[in-house]
């Protein structure tokens, strides 16, 4: 397994180990929905849970509405606004969108390099603009994709019998699948 390293003396970035990263989260994302959401009925995607304040639904809809922002964000284009949960209630809208989504972060993968990855990105928050390098938003959407998922099997065990498996990156490195 390749490690995610900064070679201090030549400034040199495993950059492999980033895009396995990437893919990673995606495969992920693709397991959960096959695994866990794609069994559910309309009414238990749709319904509400307190535990969390919303649905199965409205946790796919912040998944791809942090992947679409973030990867705007590292292309120099201006995010655009995120579609309301209502907009794509739809689930077949919301797995095509998280298709295409899939394939753009994809692409963004298999090209990037260690100039862009440390190059910079004006960033506009709820506390103003600020400089973030590339690999800060890639990681953001990592570790936000990450807790989302954790959530969506929650709430699908509110909802329903949860599908048995296990996240991890492990198993996607190793190859090495349970469940």
């Amino acid at each position: 397994m390749e490690e995610l390293t900064l070679d201090t003396e030549s400034g040199a970035f495993n950059i492999d180990f980033a895009r396995k990263l990437i893919r990673f989260n995606f495969w992920e994302n693709q397991r959960v929905w096959d695994l866990a959401i794609a069994p559910l009925t309309e009414d238990q995607f749709l319904r509400e849970v307190k535990f969390l304040r919303g649905s199965v639904q409205s946790e796919c809809q912040r998944i791809l509405d942090t992947e679409s922002v973030c990867l705007q964000r590292i292309l120099g284009a201006a995010p655009f606004a995120g579609e309301s949960v209502e907009d794509t209630a739809d689930r077949a809208a919301i797995a095509a969108r998280w298709m295409s989504l899939r394939r753009a972060w994809t692409a963004f993968a298999d090209e990037f390099d260690g100039e862009l990855f440390f190059s910079r990105r004006e960033v506009e928050s709820d506390q103003g603009r600020c400089e973030m390098q590339v690999w800060q938003l890639v990681f953001d959407v990592l570790y936000h994709s990450t807790s989302r998922r954790s959530q969506i099997l929650r709430l699908v065990a509110e909802v329903s019998q949860p599908a048995e498996f296990d996240l991890s990156l492990l198993q996607h490195l190793t190859g090495l699948l349970r469940g």
